[in-house]
This record gives C-alpha cells, structure tokens and sequence, in this order.
C-alpha cells in the first residue's frame, strides 16, 4: 500500500515534468522559499461604493421593516457624519429631539416601517429619555425590546415594575401591534431561571393594569442553550449572529455573502408552529467582504421569503441594526459607503435593480464581444440556447466540441440566433473545456474587449448537485437581459474592473470537498499547477497564499485582464475523468492571479433567483 502512494506520487510528478517540459525543478524548489513577488488575491483595487442619499418616498411595500434602535449610541461621534449638528456633547434635550427626528425621517425615506427600541431598567432615565420622544414628539412607529442582560432572578416585584415603565408606551397610538396586540420582546430570555413562572406573570400583571394580551416575542439565534421557549412565547425573530453561522455548518471567517445565503436557505426550512420573523443583517465586522450590492441580494431572498409567508408573518422583518455602532451592525450613513447600504435596502425591499443600466441602444457598434461554449453533453446546448437568446447586444460565437454528430446537432440548433457569426470547431477530448477555450480563442480574442466562457456542466459525480450548480451559474452569468446589460454596463464604468463570475455556489459550502474553509486548504495542492503556469507567463512571480478562482470555470472577463493564457503553450492529458490536480484545473484557479497581474480587480456576483 505504502509502494503504491509512492509509485503514484512519482507518476504525477512525472506527467508535470512532461507537461512543462520545459521547467527546472531544482529552480522551482528555490523559487519556492523566496518569499518576493509573490502575487496575493488581496482584490483591493479602491473602488468608490460611497453613495448619496436617494429618496424612495414614492415606492411602496406591503411588508413592515423594523430596525433594532439601541439608544445608548446616540450619544457618541460615530454617526456624526450624517448628525453633527444633533449629536449630545452633553445632555441637551432639544438637540436629542432633532436627532431622533432627523433620524426617523431618513428611516421614513428608506421604507422603514419602524424601530424596535432596546429599554434597560437600570438606566431608566436616560431610556424613558429616549422613548419618550417617541411617543410624545415623534410619530413614528415603534415597540420595545426589554434588554435584561444583567438580571437573573426575576421577582413579581419586578414584573410590576417592568410593566409599569412601559405601560405608557404600549397604550399609545404608535407603537407597534400585532392583532391589537403590544408585540414586546425580551433580549434573552435563556437568563431566567424560570421561564413558564416569568412568562405567567408577565401576561398577568399587563392585564391587569389595564394594558391587555401582549404578543411577546424572543430573537432566535440558533443555539439557545437547549432550551426551547417557544411554548411560552407568541413569536420568534432570527437574530441573525455568528453563532448561527457556526450552527449551521458554515466557518464564521466564510465569505460574507455565500455564508449568510446559506444561513437563510437553511432558516427557511425550519418549521415553527408560530410566527417567525427574518431580519436583514448588516454587518460590517463579523463578516468579510462586505459591500452594498451584496448586502442588497442577500436581502433579496428575505423579501422573497416574507411575500411568500405573508400570512404567517404579517410582512413584519427586521434589520439588525439601525445603529448598533459597537458590533458594526448599523444602516446609519457613515463617511466609507455614505448613504450606499440603506439606499441598497430600500432597493431591495422595493423591487428595485440594484444599479439602473444606461447603454446606449448602440452599444454593440462601440467594442466586440466574443462568447466561447464549449458543448461536450449536447443535449444541454439548448438550455445554453436559451440564455444566450437573452443577449441584448451583438456577439460573435465561438462553440467547440468532440465529434461531427455533436457539431451537426448544435448546428441545428443556431438558425434563431442573435450572433454576429458563429465558428464550430470539432478538438480532442483532452483539456476539460479549458483545452478548447485557450485553443480556439488563440488567434481570435485580440479582436475582442469582452469575453465570456461557458460549458455544458453536469458534474457527474454530484449528480443533483450538478444541475442546481450549472442553472446558478447561467442564471448568473445570462439570467435576463437586464442582469447581463449590468455586466457589461459594469465593466464600461469601472476601467480597471477585469473580471465578473459567479459567487461560489452555497450547497458547495457543505456538499463539495475543499469549499468549507476559505482559503479552500484542500486545492492546495493545485498551486504547483498554478506556478508551472505562471512561471510561463511572468518567471517574476508566484501564486500568493490564499487561493480562490471562478468554481466552475465560468465567467465573463476583459481581454486585457486574462490575455497571457492564450499566447503560453501548454500540452493537456489525456481525459481520465480526473477531479482535481491536473493542468486544467491549475488553470481554472489561475484567473484571478492574471487580473490582478494585469492591474485589474475581480468582482464575484450571485443572483439569488
């Protein structure tokens, strides 16, 4: 056994040696422990995501979207850059009411229905403070959430007092109810000792002093310490935190939007048997690579979830947080995005695109788009058929395949449509689909500003997993027109933006080996292959330590960011049905190396849809 890992080993490094033939071993090892010129797939070209503030006053929604207020950072610098003038350098009453009107008429703007206020009894003054601007001074919608992080042992005593601070509040004409119900929440209720006696006596003492039924509700974040509350409670609202990433299988350090996509894919299918609220997260410390754009799809799917469910829900979301400076959760303008996440959300609850397209109908006479299919199963050509029947601008097409029979189907196929040209041609089943793509386009992308890649994928060996994963990615790449004039419309606003592919497939996050960590540990392997190739290209540098690429191999890109890949030689294997750590997948994982190389920046995009 111990012979044949070897014999195996000695036989992959020989079948590299051929395939770059060229390649001095002893050189790489030393190029190996140089630590210069390596390249990192850092992607931190500066682009400028600052927005100003839009209006949305004239759009409506049937859904109600409450945001977490926490009234204890109103009263510190960071959200200056929209409230300076209101911000309390000391305790000032009349600048307090400004602020907290200035906020809500942003919020209004935005289609933010209301606010769920955070009330601590320790601090009673300074909360009754706050909350008391909202029910004398401010019509705006709101309820409150008891914040009883520091106690422990509740009395009937305290029940009294609790429900005596806030019956002023509940009664009133704009706070917050559910079938003539005051919703109130309590911020952690796994801290009672006795949760069936709190609860009780709660309900009892609220009727008692005239406030009528509530409809409690508690914020479900996955893992409540094994007890289960809902027996004792109207409602429960995804309080969306790292530990419920962690519960659902999925790294906190995964990628911000594939990892919260996930989340809610996994929300959606819990099965409660009373009301359950989604919550949008905005989150700029827990999570990587957060931006707007992302936030906004990641929003998507809520809205899609709560339309659907709007009959168990109410079309009440939450949003964590309004102003949460301390966890990075806030949708307050700030001095980076500006007003950019809160126009992203109102977007998205509006059924807004998220960037209005302005090319030119001419478009097509300005640059030269090349699209490359390569079909080995053909009876998926015509679901390509279909999305490229999208395309609103003129391309000129390139398709390979393996046998004549397959290049008679698919020319059967092209009489409707809207290409330029089109070019077959027929190669060796050698190379995957990377093989035919370099080979093909060699001669002809100089021609070209914009390329886009595409193959029949089934995935064989992940059979379900393989169609869901084909129909992501063509959605993303050709899902409607409108979503592939934001490609291109992309790409002409931004100079230096090189390269546009589909986010990683979130089931890969969990059904595909080497996709649970981010730094992808179990493709490592691959960066010999990245190296031999890059050696190639540029003997200057080397692959850096991280390692991402385009899973799939699918994308569109700018000429000039990926242009070596077709001027290099490199000989491919024969196919062996191979999975992983081969030349072509040395190539694949080598994209996103070439932009950066080429001084440009990637951007990976998902619709959700």
């Amino acid at each position: 056994m111990i012979l044949q890992k070897k014999l195996d080993f000695f036989i992959k490094y020989v079948i590299m040696f051929v395939t770059f033939s060229s390649i001095n071993f002893n050189e790489y090892i030393h190029l190996k422990i140089d630590k210069k010129n390596f390249i990192e797939i850092d992607n931190e070209f500066k682009v400028n995501l600052y927005e100003n503030d839009t209006s949305f006053t004239k759009y409506n929604t049937k859904l109600k979207p409450i945001a977490f207020y926490y009234p204890e950072y109103n009263n510190i610098s960071y959200n200056k850059f929209v409230f300076e003038d209101e911000i309390q350098t000391q305790h000032n009453n009349i600048k307090l009411k400004k602020l907290i009107m200035k906020q809500t008429k942003l919020a209004e703007n935005h289609g933010i229905y209301g606010f769920a206020i955070y009330f601590d009894l320790f601090k009673l003054n300074f909360y009754h403070e706050i909350t008391n601007i909202f029910f004398s001074e401010v019509n705006f919608p709101f309820f409150l959430i008891w914040k009883n992080d520091d106690i422990d042992n509740i009395n009937i005593k305290l029940i009294e007092n609790l429900i005596s601070n806030f019956k002023k509040y509940m009664i009133s004409s704009n706070y917050i109810k559910i079938k003539q119900k005051p919703i109130f929440s309590i911020s952690k209720p796994y801290k009672f000792s006795n949760i069936k006696y709190t609860m009780t006596n709660i309900r009892k003492v609220a009727e008692e002093k005239g406030i009528g039924k509530l409809f409690i509700i508690y914020p479900f974040t996955g893992n409540i310490k094994g007890k289960n509350f809902s027996s004792e409670f109207d409602a429960t609202y995804d309080f969306s935190k790292v530990d419920l990433i962690e519960h659902t299988i999925i790294k906190p350090n995964i990628l911000y939007y594939s990892g919260f996509i996930y989340q809610n894919l996994i929300l959606n299918k819990f099965n409660f048997n009373f009301p359950f609220f989604r919550s949008c997260v905005i989150d700029y410390k827990s999570f990587k690579d957060y931006n707007p754009e992302k936030f906004y799809i990641a929003n998507n799917l809520i809205f899609e979830w709560e339309n659907l469910n709007y009959n168990k829900s109410e079309g009440i979301v939450f949003i964590n947080s309004w102003n949460n400076y301390k966890e990075g959760k806030y949708l307050e303008p700030d001095e980076l995005y500006g007003y950019a996440s809160i126009n992203s959300f109102s977007k998205s609850i509006f059924n807004l695109p998220f960037q209005q397209n302005n090319l030119s109908c001419n478009i097509q006479q300005n640059f030269f788009i090349a699209i490359h299919v390569h079909v080995f199963y053909e009876d998926l050509f015509m679901e390509i058929m279909d999305k490229l029947s999208l395309m609103p601008f003129k391309y000129d097409l390139f398709i390979s395949t393996i046998s004549k029979e397959k290049k008679l189907f698919i020319e059967k196929c092209l009489l409707s449509l809207n290409s330029n040209n089109y070019e077959i041609r027929i190669f060796k089943n050698i190379g995957r689909d990377i093989f035919p793509f370099v080979t093909q386009m060699k001669a002809k992308f100089k021609k070209y500003k914009y390329i886009c890649h595409i193959h029949t994928k089934k995935s064989t060996h992940k059979s379900l997993l393989g169609v869901n994963w084909r129909n992501y990615m063509y959605s993303n790449l050709f899902g409607n027109k409108n979503l592939i004039s934001e490609i291109i419309s992309d790409f002409e606003k931004n100079e230096k933006l090189g390269f546009i592919f589909p986010e990683i497939y979130y089931d890969l996050i969990k059904d595909v080996y080497g996709f649970d960590n981010i730094d992808f540990s179990l493709n490592k392997p691959n960066k010999l292959y990245m190296n031999l190739i890059l050696k190639k290209i540029d003997k200057k540098y080397k692959i850096g330590e991280k390692i991402d690429f385009p899973a799939g191999n699918m994308f569109w890109a700018k000429i000039k960011a990926i242009h070596q890949i077709f001027n290099i030689r490199i000989k491919f294997p024969k196919e062996l049905n191979q999975t992983n750590e081969t030349i072509m997948h040395g190539i694949e994982r080598i994209w996103l190396y070439l932009v950066k190389l080429n001084g440009y920046y990637y951007k990976a995009k998902q619709d959700i849809n």
